[in-house]
């Protein structure tokens, strides 16, 4: 064959290729047959810091036995279990209780529970499970992730600016209160109430937080006028603080209940106390108007009293006079009588 290889030349590479096909389609074939994989992994995905947590990896074994399977947090592994031999790897923030931790097999179902005890801020992140097959060495893993949070120890505490007496409140009066929760990771976000209504948020200035090795303190200031559109009727006013963790999950339940509802958030609350008015003076009902105007119906009043203010002076003189006139009347009324005796005398 002439340009070309004859086909003596070409069949020896045809076979080669045919029976390195042939050996790929067995070795995929005997992998599918003989295989392991992770069926599910179970990491609580929000802890509680002081808590005790449990890893679940659940395997399967298709035609292949288990040779190993490795816990990760993360690049560091932190546990081995190749039957029937256990090691840990120390690394920060996991804390594995060996006499807790056990295997559960069923028939080619497997589970190896890991538990964890005292989690930290620290024993958060992304928790992953490997196994690996025994004659294949094929591996398989899956992994998920977990957030470690830090509640308030008690409810917000609520204090009112120096100089504000929450038992009397006087109407116009300016009341400022903070709002300060204990120290907490994530930072709770607070959230002001009056009488169970969210205030509007121009009344509400975050104040600077306050870190405290890797939990945060945070605090906000209410500053309003105590004034008529707060209240319906002359009664005690319910502002509300209500922490609620940054992360999206509710700290804690009002103080009042003694008991944790992270459903409704941490509340703390005070009341607020009117100051009892007294009855209006003469010149608060003459100008119980708003700003300078005077009210409609006590207009004729006043016109009354400046009628009165003007006529001060002609009453003043004309009693004056009528009291000369009398005592000059007096005055000769007595003359003649005294020239009467004076005469008989004489």
């Amino acid at each position: 064959m002439r340009g070309g290889k004859s086909k003596e030349e070409l069949l020896p590479r045809q076979h080669e290729r045919a029976a390195s096909t042939s050996l790929l389609f067995i070795t995929i074939l005997l992998q599918a047959v003989t295989s392991i994989r992770v069926e599910r992994v179970v990491v609580p995905p929000l802890v509680e810091t002081g808590r005790r947590v449990e890893l679940e990896c659940q395997y399967r074994e298709d035609g292949d036995k288990l040779y190993s399977l490795k816990w990760w947090r993360g690049d560091d592994q932190f546990y081995q279990y190749v039957p029937p031999d256990r090691s840990h790897f120390p690394i920060r923030g996991v804390d594995v209780n060996w006499t807790a931790t056990t295997s559960r097999n069923s028939g080619h179902n497997g589970c190896e529970v890991v538990v964890l005890e005292r989690v930290g801020l620290d024993t958060a992140g992304l928790y992953k499970c490997e196994v690996m097959a025994d004659a294949s060495f094929q591996t398989e893993f899956k992994e998920a992730n977990m957030t470690v949070i830090h509640l308030p120890e008690g409810p917000p505490v609520i204090q009112p600016s120096p100089g504000i007496n929450i038992h009397n409140i006087t109407w116009g009066q300016r009341v400022a209160l903070t709002c300060i929760t204990p120290p907490a990771s994530p930072p709770p976000h607070l959230t002001w109430l009056i009488d169970g209504r969210r205030v509007n948020t121009s009344l509400v200035k975050s104040l600077p937080p306050v870190f405290q090795s890797n939990l945060v303190r945070v605090s906000s200031r209410l500053e309003f006028t105590f004034s008529s559109h707060l209240l319906d009727q002359d009664r005690p006013l319910q502002v509300t603080c209500m922490a609620v963790q940054g992360s999206g999950v509710p700290t804690s339940s009002p103080h009042h209940l003694g008991s944790l509802e992270r459903e409704e958030g941490y509340r703390q609350s005070v009341t607020l106390h009117l100051k009892p008015s007294p009855p209006p003076s003469f010149w608060e009902r003459m100008f119980s108007g708003s700003g300078s105007h005077i009210s409609c119906p006590h207009y004729h009043s006043l016109l009354l009293l400046l009628l009165l203010l003007l006529l001060l002076p002609a009453l003043f003189t004309s009693t004056n006079t009528t009291t000369t006139t009398t005592k000059t009347i007096i005055t000769s009324s007595s003359s003649p009588s005294t020239t009467t005796n004076t005469t008989t005398t004489c």
